[in-house]
């Protein structure tokens, strides 16, 4: 781990050097033994599914870790690699009808793609820019939506909020080697990369190629996508106009961005619009909008409004969206189950995870309405069950702890907001 870390952080330190260097031995570190069981752990730690080829997590370690990575190792080493095909699933998206596509490589493909993310994910990090928090090291939507409340404290209250027409699946291929080539020049590298951008898509024993777009569920697509886009970012700072003078910030969190600006919002958009195009990606001209602050707009899960405090100074407020509150809402309302056996202290184990990890990621911020609201949901629904399961008339029984946070052990969000506090 140590000699990854310095490897890592030498590449880093050489690209911040010189933007304009390019790193031409890079294909033996990814087949490293340190490197590939770090791929390993994070694959596995990610779980997931198996591939066209059915072979999952478990078989591997059935059959033996160490003998899978060593053939690995002996197909990069002795350039016989070639990835397989990805699975087409499909998975729901929050409060849409609609379903969003996933392509799932085999676990062997999911590991070398890890190795090489491992590689050349720092040489990118030097050249990515502030205004870009999506899937990076050290940054998170905490930082982005701090970022946003910001840049509307400073009267950056004209939002575009901007929407990109299925980007991941719209990326050209072409264009997407020439800027990695900018900064990688190893063959090998680049080679492996092309193959997984090429490699077909099998669905109902069908099997189609594209020449643009990157396999949402590849382990490197995040990386490859924020390359890309990086290319707006990069344009739109030399232009300056992230800048004090200009003030039209860009935030962005992988595909989702915000433009907030002082004034002349038209003359950005445009320019923005511009760029899309010049990358070969698409507005999502419906969902694509100008607004303003006062009137409040959502970025990543948050409502965000430009308003007078009690005291007459503007500040800008975030809580949580109603969109939010509703998806946890059905999710308490799946895990504390339907009639049959029904369990109250085996509810709360299941919906306590749940508020936690919603409390954590809402809890910078105004939330707490949103927060009394969630908690007077989940007694509501534990409650209510609890009747219905045990066939109660009348409420008030003494059956049913009359403090479920203290008596039960359910997790409780009011008095968690940290209405000062940052992500970092």
């Amino acid at each position: 781990m140590n000699k990854v870390r310095v490897l890592q952080r030498g590449l880093y330190r050489a690209a911040k050097a010189r933007k304009e260097r390019r790193f031409g031995v890079l294909y033996d570190k990814v087949y490293r033994d340190d490197i590939l069981w770090l791929a390993w752990e994070k694959v596995k730690a990610n779980k997931g599914t198996a591939g066209v080829d059915g072979q999952t997590i478990r078989d591997i370690e059935a059959a033996g870790v160490g003998q899978f990575l060593e053939g690995v190792v002996e197909e990069l080493r002795e350039r016989r690699y070639r990835p397989n095909r990805v699975r087409r699933t499909y998975i729901p998206k929050p409060g849409k009808p609609e379903k969003r596509p996933l392509g799932i490589p085999i676990i062997k493909d999911r590991v070398v793609q890890a190795a090489v993310k491992i590689v050349i994910e720092p040489i990118f990090e030097a050249d990515f820019q502030p205004c870009s928090y999506g899937f990076r090291p050290k940054r998170d939507a905490h930082q982005a939506i701090e970022a946003v409340a910001k840049y509307v404290n400073y009267g950056c209250a004209q939002v575009i909020d901007a929407d990109l027409k299925g980007y991941f699946d719209s990326i050209p291929h072409e264009k997407l080697m020439g800027v990695i080539a900018r900064l990688i020049s190893d063959k090998w590298i680049l080679r492996l990369i092309r193959w997984w951008l090429e490699a077909g898509v099998l669905e109902d024993d069908h099997i189609t190629y594209s020449d643009t777009g990157v396999p949402q569920g590849g382990v490197i697509s995040p990386l490859l996508a924020n390359i890309y886009l990086n290319e707006l970012d990069r344009r739109w700072t030399e232009r300056g106009y992230n800048s004090i003078r200009y003030e039209a910030h860009l935030v962005r969190y992988a595909d989702d961005m915000v433009i907030l600006c002082r004034k002349e919002v038209g003359r950005y958009y445009a320019e923005f619009k511009q760029e899309i195009e010049w990358l070969g990606l698409e507005l999502n001209e419906a969902k694509t909008r100008v607004v303003d602050a006062r009137a409040g707009f959502d970025f990543l899960g948050m409502r965000f409004r430009y308003r007078r405090s009690r005291r007459g100074k503007m500040n800008c407020y975030k809580w949580p969206t109603p969109k939010a509150v509703s998806r946890v809402k059905e999710k308490v309302r799946r895990a504390i189950g339907r009639r049959g056996n029904w369990d109250l202290t085996e509810a709360i184990r299941r919906v306590n995870p749940i508020l936690r990890g919603w409390g954590n990621y809402f809890r910078y911020g105004n939330s707490s309405e949103q927060f009394d609201k969630v908690d007077r949901y989940v007694r509501w629904r534990l409650r209510w069950r609890y009747y219905v399961e045990h066939g109660k008339r009348r409420r008030g029984t003494r059956d049913i702890p009359r403090d479920l946070y203290e008596e039960s052990g359910l997790y409780q969000l009011r008095g968690t907001v940290l209405r000062y506090g940052t992500a970092r």
